[in-house]
């Protein structure tokens, strides 16, 4: 039906606001049905106010302003001054999940939100998370931002009215709108733009934390957290619960006592590596005292060693010394001969200084005639030059005259061949018709085609052949193995449980073919995997099982049980049952000894006369008990039949045709016990039966029917492939004239257009012919130029010529000016020598002296090096403290006798040996490790006496503080019980290990039980439900948080644990100042306990709900006619 847009906000009465439905979700709030009726807050209804005149009002739709100091409050609800800071005062959304357009005004205590299942409930929740800055993971709903917007909308919009704190004048008004496009959301607070950060600092402010389940729990998450481990929740409950300080604590503590296991495993691992430095450092003493003794004598060699190296030096300075006054009188000496032979000399001085200035004269004139040979040689060259141009000239004016020639040939060859081309174009060729020839290969080509399809088609013919009888060979196959099967036992049971269950029987042969899917293995039906060991006891067995314990299948994980769900409910459609048993066949135990059942008049158990795969039998056991169901063959007496009663082990027992049920009832005294007595028949299943002969007299007519049709079908496939041989060779013969034609046709066309080209050719000849004659004429030109150019280089080369002889004349005059220099040195030199000679013997006593002095200088500066370097060297070793004590030993001594010492010490030296040389410098490096390592060892100790005083400090302020709030969790929890007559018991479980705190809850529910730990494996749903409940209800008075949500807690609850948990909320969540609550579900029942703090809203929507219907929705009218209902 078309829906239309209606207005979101209408009030009611004095001005109270009530939701009104979009066209998707109509949504009215309303309180349960409760005395006195007088106490109940109504709201809902149109603008009519529910058609009750008395009521009537202009200015009832009034839109609730945006932003105020305090969010305006119903008519006739409470105050704002009531909620808590934080809590939730009013939520509007708009197209968002099935919302178009809603707004809910809650109350500060408790608020009831019920209606159907998909009415939008947990909408409500998810607009409270997203709206406060959470992600929808919190939710337990993984889905994109985008996903939460309305069908067919871009954008959705969320806005969370928030009481303030008490230095603040306004509400928080936070607004997300979130964007399907991009999955974007932008926030704003108070109607100015925010980012998430400053949203998460609000939250923080406020101490709302959606994160935590103690305070937040979505539908999704009520299993999630029952599955808390009791670390995790002593977490939750402390950021639900306590001070901000002691969370503070807390997250000191945990860091400090991981910070001390850290400081004291290093501490342990800095003694054992202090053990083992210390043991390696004891082994390695023998070594080193030997070392310490070579180490001595080392040293006292080096000793030695500087001392030689000053020894050298002295003896080095005495030898140069001692050449330095050697120098200074040979100097002397040669000074008093220089003075006596001094005038004898002047003559011979002069003489050579006039044989100096002839030279030089000899060298110009040298120079000046290399000058004048170079020049000849440039002119010569030019000469060569100018000859070689003449030649390259001649060279190409001769290839010149090759080329002419070849061109005058070429011009013949043209002629020649264009004379010949016409010739040819004169002969014309045979006629050639292309579209005749294409006409009749076509013709052979649609003969083939046609062939062709005739074969295929005789080739399709024989496929469908061989596919029919591929399908009678099957089918006559399973038909052979059906009659196999059919004299087997198993083939009896399988035929025996295609009548039983058809959808059964064809699981089974699915999953025989499919197994290698499974993690394990996967069991058929009980009736083909096990059977009876004895069939006397057939019929007992099977009167302890139903139909469906014959014919399930039993998966051994909880992936095989979901794959095989999936196969056989979604893709086969069948009907069967699928049971799993995760428990090993052999933790079943009988109740009672097989002597103690012989003495009750039982032959055994039902297990002990089944036999198959163990994963079956645990099956059994868990679903039928039959490891603690008895049989018997014959009858029991009366008298065992009261001892069975009175042992309490033993429920249900077969003997001789009978079956017994007891019960026992507690409750009601240790003699309420009642026996069921029934007949069963004989069993249906495990039995032999014998072949059935109609069914095999069928399978074998089947048989002798599809063998004729297999014969029927090779007799005409045969036909019909001697057909299609014979249209094999018909096509190749057509092939082959195919191909004759092609090439008869190739040879014509190559012929003519052979002819057709040969215009064009000639053309091209004539062209070509055109060119050659050109270029001749070029040819000639070239050769002109090149004959010019000859004559010029003949005159340049007659002009280098006549200058190179210009240049020998030079040459000749050069020479003859340095023959008269060399002459005037000649006659020079000789009167030198005569000098020379008068005055030898004075000059060779000149020479030797100074070759004395040479000598002396010579040696005097080898003297000086060694002495400098042995300086240097003795600087190298002496210091301030030892340069006193070196000199003073370095006197008198010889570096024979420090090399005497050098030699001895070394002997000695040789002697001491250790067997690991490297063991003193190991061993001083485990000296200087074990210094160290002491040094970290007392940081350690020191840093741990600081970290467990820290420890000390924290804790004695946080454990009575824990002590105590726990102590309150668990007084409230246990009274909660106490008032459904049960027990709990919350404490605090104190650890070594500081991580392993944690909350511990325990419950009893039964009379006969002692308390358990709460945990999702001992407990039922339901009791998780109460118990979870229960704690919530516990951290109530106690709350750090402003508000808590609890979605659909309530499913899974038996009425009698629902009615006596809500009267419990009730209570706890109605009392002045405390939090607010939201609890969430899609039913209540009826003649629950109603307060006036709490406040109920009734969501109503689906397509069949139209606007005029939300209109005439008035909850005081509702009340009216309960009242004349009831009397009242």
């Amino acid at each position: 039906m078309p829906h239309r847009a209606l207005d979101p906000l209408v009030q009611h009465g004095e001005g109270e606001p009530c939701l009104v439905p979009t066209p998707d979700q109509s949504v009215a709030s309303a309180p349960v049905a409760a005395d006195p009726f007088s106490y109940l807050r109504l709201r809902g209804g149109d603008g009519s106010r529910g058609h009750d005149q008395e009521e009537d009002s202009d200015d009832s739709q009034v839109r609730p302003p945006q932003r105020r100091a305090a969010a305006s409050p119903p008519g006739n609800g409470p105050s704002t001054t009531e909620f808590q800071p934080g809590a939730i005062v009013r939520v509007k959304v708009r197209n968002f999940v099935t919302y178009e357009e809603a707004e809910f005004f809650l109350g500060p205590n408790l608020n009831m939100v019920i209606g159907p299942n998909g009415t939008g409930k947990s909408s409500l929740v998810c607009a409270i998370c997203l709206g406060l800055g959470y992600s929808s993971n919190v939710l337990g709903r993984a889905s994109a931002l985008g996903e939460f917007v309305k069908h067919g909308q871009d954008e959705a919009e969320i806005e969370v009215e928030l009481q303030r704190l008490p230095e603040h004048t306004e509400n928080y008004i936070v607004a997300l709108i979130i964007k399907r496009e991009d999955n974007g959301r932008k926030f704003t607070i108070n109607g100015e733009r925010a980012s998430l950060k400053e949203i998460q600092k609000l939250m923080r402010s406020l101490r709302i934390q959606i994160d935590n389940l103690c305070q937040f729990l979505p539908q999704d998450k009520v299993a999630e957290f029952a599955a808390l481990t009791p670390v995790e929740l002593l977490e939750k409950t402390l950021h639900a619960a306590a001070p901000e300080e002691m969370i503070k604590w807390q997250s000191q503590l945990k860091d400090h006592f991981k910070l001390q296991k850290e400081t004291e495993h290093s501490g342990e691992k800095i003694r054992e590596e202090l053990r083992k430095m210390e043991a390696r450092q004891q082994v390695l003493q023998a070594d080193v005292e030997k070392l310490r003794e070579r180490k001595a004598i080392q040293g006292q060699i080096e000793n030695l060693n500087k001392l030689q190296v000053v020894v050298r030096y002295n003896e080095a300075r005495l030898k140069f010394k001692e050449a330095k006054k050697r120098k200074s009188d040979a100097e002397r000496s040669l000074k008093r001969l220089q003075d006596t032979v001094a005038p004898v000399l002047q003559a011979v001085n002069r003489k050579q200084e006039y044989q100096s200035k002839i030279k030089l004269v000899v060298t110009d004139r040298q120079q000046q005639l290399r000058r004048a040979e170079t020049a000849a040689d440039t002119a010569i060259g030019q000469v060569e030059a100018g000859e070689s141009k003449c030649q390259e000239l001649v060279g190409k004016k001769d290839a010149e005259r090759a080329i002419f020639g070849a061109k005058k040939q070429e011009l013949g060859r043209l002629r020649k061949k264009i004379t010949d081309l016409e010739a040819s174009h004169r002969r014309v060729p045979k006629d050639f018709d292309a579209a005749d020839w294409n006409r009749k290969i076509r013709e052979q080509h649609h003969l083939d085609r046609e062939k062709e399809l005739e074969v295929v088609a005789l080739e399709d013919e024989a496929q469908q052949f061989r596919a029919t009888a591929e399908g009678i060979r099957e089918q006559l196959t399973r038909v052979q193995n059906n009659l196999q099967g059919l004299e087997s036992q198993q083939g009896k049971l399988l035929n025996q449980l295609k009548k039983f269950n058809p959808d059964v029987a064809r699981g089974w042969d699915w999953l025989k073919d499919n197994q290698a899917q499974f993690e394990k293995e996967v069991f058929g039906p009980p009736m083909l995997t096990c059977s009876v060991k004895d069939n006397r006891y057939t019929d007992l067995v099977q009167s302890m099982l139903q139909a469906d314990d014959f014919l399930c299948f039993t998966a051994q994980t909880k992936e095989d049980h979901k794959k095989l769900s999936d196969q056989f409910y979604n893709s086969m459609g069948l009907s069967v049952t699928i049971r799993s048993c995760f428990t090993s066949f052999g933790s079943f135990r009988s109740p009672l000894s097989k002597g103690e059942l012989t003495g009750l008049g039982f032959d055994g158990y039902v297990i002990d006369y089944l036999e198959g795969p163990e994963p079956v039998l645990a099956m059994l056991c868990s679903e039928k008990r039959v490891h603690m169901s008895a049989v018997a063959l014959n009858d029991i007496s009366d008298e065992q039949f009261d001892r069975i009663q009175q042992a309490e082990n033993l429920t249900q027992f077969a003997a001789g045709r009978q079956l017994y049920r007891i019960t026992r009832r507690r409750e009601y005294g240790p003699g309420a016990i009642s026996t069921r007595v029934t007949q069963f028949t004989k069993g249906r299943f495990w039995t032999n039966q014998p072949v059935d002969m109609t069914e095999k007299a069928e399978l074998q007519c089947k048989m002798d029917e599809f063998r004729e049709q297999r014969k029927v079908l090779r007799a005409r496939h045969d036909a019909k492939f001697a057909q299609k041989t014979e249209l094999d060779a018909q096509r190749g013969q057509i092939k082959q004239k195919i191909e004759e034609m092609k090439g008869q046709k190739q040879e014509l066309q190559r012929e003519f257009t052979t002819w057709q080209a040969l215009p064009d050719k000639i053309e091209t000849q004539k062209s070509a012919l055109g060119r050659a004659e050109e270029e001749l004429m070029k040819c000639k030109g070239r050769m002109y130029e090149l004959e010019k150019l000859q004559d010029q280089a003949i005159l340049d080369k007659a002009r280098a010529v006549l200058q190179h002889h210009m240049l020998i004349a030079g040459i000749r005059k050069a020479r003859h000016a340095l023959l008269e220099a060399q002459l005037l040195l000649m006659e020079v030199e000789s009167e030198l020598h005569v000098l020379k000679d008068k005055n030898s013997e004075t000059t060779k006593l000149l020479e030797e002296e100074q070759r004395s002095l040479e000598k002396i200088k010579a040696d005097l500066k080898g003297l000086r090096n060694a002495a400098s370097d042995a300086q240097e060297e003795a600087l190298g070793v002496l210091t301030e403290e030892n340069r006193d004590e070196l000199q003073e030993k370095a006197a008198g001594s010889t570096v024979e006798e420090i090399e005497q010492e050098i030699h001895v010490e070394w002997a000695k030296l040789e002697v001491i040996q250790a067997s690991n040389p490297a063991a003193l410098e190991e061993y001083e490096r485990y000296a200087v490790r074990i210094e160290r390592e002491q040094a970290n060892q007392a940081n350690q100790e020191n840093k741990l006496g600081e970290l467990n005083d820290r420890i000390h400090s924290i804790k004695s302020q946080w454990e009575p503080r824990l002590d105590e709030l726990v102590g309150r969790i668990n007084d409230a929890f246990s009274y909660n019980f106490e008032q459904i007559s049960c027990a709990g018991e919350v404490g605090v479980h104190k650890d070594e290990d500081f991580d392993k705190w944690a909350i511990e809850i325990k419950v009893k529910f039964r009379e006969n039980e002692t308390l358990q730990r709460l945990d999702q494996h001992r407990q039922s749903g339901g009791e998780r439900a109460v118990s979870t409940i229960f704690y919530l209800m516990a951290l109530q008075s106690m709350a750090q948080a402003p508000f808590r949500v609890v979605d659909e807690i309530n499913q899974g609850m038996d009425p009698r644990n629902e009615r006596m948990v809500h009267e419990r909320m009730v209570e706890v969540a109605c009392r002045e100042h405390t939090s607010q609550y939201f609890l969430i579900t899609p039913k209540l029942l009826s003649g629950l306990r109603y307060d006036e703090r709490m406040r109920v809203h009734t969501i109503i929507s689906g397509e069949l709900v139209d606007r005029l219907g939300t209109e005439k929705m008035n909850f005081k009218n509702f009340v009216n006619i309960q009242r004349r209902l009831t009397g009242r």
